[in-house]
């Protein structure tokens, strides 16, 4: 009992002590964008495309941030850089006040996204916008080329974080067990 009441104390300690120096939180704020040009030589890749599945990695999860990456699996329609695969994985943020850019099922989209090819990210302070609303960025690009590699890449989204959950828990269980065979010595 000894201890239980040792864990709550320190416990209670530590939530005061957080509520002390609450974080400041503030909205997305972007420059303005470079220029088609400048914008396509910075950028890892630009292509357009159609956002065919999303995936929130953290749907489950009790915890949620703006900033937490959704992943967006686009069927590319055209490629001015960096992407030459008929589909092609994008990271963004939740939300726009991360300044996340928020795709739909369905819609077309051009994406300037930076990072690593395998790890290709974008977001609203990118050029990234609706293909409908794109027309002075696709008459500056010109003619995008055609994927050259077929990939279905359908199955690289919906692995979820299960495994991290169900390792959260089994730390949880033996711990919560340590602590329940001490209780029982003293």
């Amino acid at each position: 009992m000894k201890y239980i009441k040792e864990i709550l104390v320190l416990v209670l300690l530590f939530l005061i002590f957080i509520g002390l120096f609450p974080r400041q939180a503030t909205a997305c704020s972007c420059a303005y964008p470079e220029s088609v040009k400048d914008e396509l030589n910075r950028k890892t890749a630009v292509f357009s495309g159609r956002v065919i599945k999303m995936e929130d990695e953290n749907k489950l999860s009790y915890i949620k941030s703006s900033a937490d990456p959704i992943k967006v699996l686009f069927e590319v329609t055209d490629s001015w850089k960096g992407v030459d695969s008929s589909q092609v994985i994008v990271s963004a943020a939740r939300s726009s006040a991360s300044c996340g850019y928020e795709f739909e099922l369905d819609k077309e989209y051009i994406v300037y996204a930076y990072g690593e090819i395998n790890n290709l990210e974008t977001g609203l302070c990118e050029r990234t916008a609706l293909l409908s609303a794109a027309g002075d960025d696709l008459a500056m690009l010109g003619q995008g080329k055609s994927p050259t590699k077929q990939v279905d890449l359908q199955n690289e989204l919906g692995n979820s974080n299960v495994f991290l959950y169900l390792a959260i828990s089994v730390i949880i269980l033996v711990i919560g067990l340590f602590f329940r065979k001490k209780m029982k010595k003293s």
